[in-house]
């Protein structure tokens, strides 16, 4: 069987026991109110994680930009930031349910990775306290930013209007499930005609954008 080029074993092996794990775990549904229900982790990870082959795609997109600095909006069980963290200095990434944090942070304890650092909350109220971390200690900011959560238009462009500074000149914005409902096609049609970018990809599912000034106007679809 032909193995896709960045896959990694190590990461695969545990998404096939998270996939398979029935421990009841109360999960924090901040859309409901912060409402908490029960799932399995089986459940959350077969409703929740990326395919490999987009996960893989993400970490390869990180090497290829020789990424320094990600920044994740949206944790879940922490296998791409796995991947991400594999090609790239640091990860820091953001995810609103403690008991899923809490999973996340034991997948890269058995990975051994020790490059990420991860902040729960809503990302209305981290977002705020990191930017001014950030400009406090002259963060030099994102080569990758992948946003992945809170899968609602008019958040995604306030998240994608907040972060526009904090991603570094030649950075790539990853922006997740670009096609999960009218809703979220309607806010990704509008990030492509914003003249700040100056290129973009849609790979149905998730879009690219950047504002590398080496690039000229243009917004393709791809699909992988």
């Amino acid at each position: 069987m032909h193995q896709m080029e960045g896959h990694n074993p190590a990461i695969e092996t545990l998404r096939k026991k998270l996939r398979a794990d029935t421990t009841p775990i109360q999960r924090l549904d901040f859309g409901a109110g912060s409402q908490s229900h029960s799932e399995t982790v089986g459940d959350v990870a077969r409703n929740s994680l990326k395919r490999p082959r987009h996960a893989v795609a993400l970490g390869n997109l990180s090497r290829s930009i020789q990424a320094e600095h990600i920044l994740e909006l949206g944790t879940s069980l922490g296998l791409t930031t796995a991947y991400l963290a594999n090609q790239s200095n640091t990860v820091t990434t953001c995810e609103g349910d403690p008991a899923i944090a809490a999973l996340a942070k034991a997948q890269w304890d058995a990975l051994g990775l020790t490059n990420i650092t991860l902040h729960e909350g809503r990302f209305s109220d981290t977002l705020p306290l990191l930017m001014a971390q950030w400009k406090k200690s002259n963060h030099p900011g994102f080569d990758l930013i992948f946003i992945d959560g809170h899968h609602i238009g008019s958040a995604l462009l306030a998240y994608v209007d907040v972060l526009k500074p904090w991603l570094r000149p030649r950075g790539v914005l990853v922006c997740d499930d670009i096609h999960w409902s009218p809703d979220m096609e309607n806010a990704w049609l509008e990030l492509t005609h914003d003249p700040h970018w100056t290129n973009g990809a849609d790979f149905y599912e998730w879009g690219l954008l950047t504002a590398n000034p080496d690039l000229s106007k243009e917004i393709r679809s791809i699909r992988l």
